[in-house]
């Protein structure tokens, strides 16, 4: 709109002194009082949770029962075309890099095992 940042924050400053109120958020609630309701959105919050079969588009013949019965082990942390959103837990999604940092020092201290084999045999 070609308008600062600076300019709409002394705007809305302004627009609360002239309100008589001392926050945003009075003067949101005394404007959206005294206008039309018709006329702008109500003041209200969108539910915090969605379901699952409201927010994406299910794949044909897919359950989303069936996609968390799947043993987390068998289920990757990256998105598939059985399973195109992450709707698993914050204690699987803290799993995955646990289970990935072990995996790799595993292999670190195989890769280091078999160089002092290496090492052992050409000395």
């Amino acid at each position: 709109m070609g308008v600062s940042s600076h300019t709409v924050d002394e705007r809305i400053r302004t627009s609360i002194r002239k309100l008589g109120v001392d926050s945003r958020t009075k003067a949101a609630i005394l404007v959206a009082e005294t206008l039309d309701p018709n006329t702008y959105q109500p003041l209200s919050y969108q539910p915090s949770v969605i379901g699952f079969e409201t927010q994406f588009e299910q794949p044909s013949g897919l359950d989303p029962e069936d996609l968390q019965s799947t043993p987390i082990w068998l289920r990757p942390p990256f998105p598939t075309k059985r399973r195109p959103h992450n709707t698993d837990s914050f204690g699987e999604r803290l799993l995955w890099p646990v289970l990935i940092a072990m995996g790799t020092i595993m292999a670190f201290a195989a890769l280091y095992a078999v160089m002092l084999g290496l090492g052992a045999m050409l000395s």
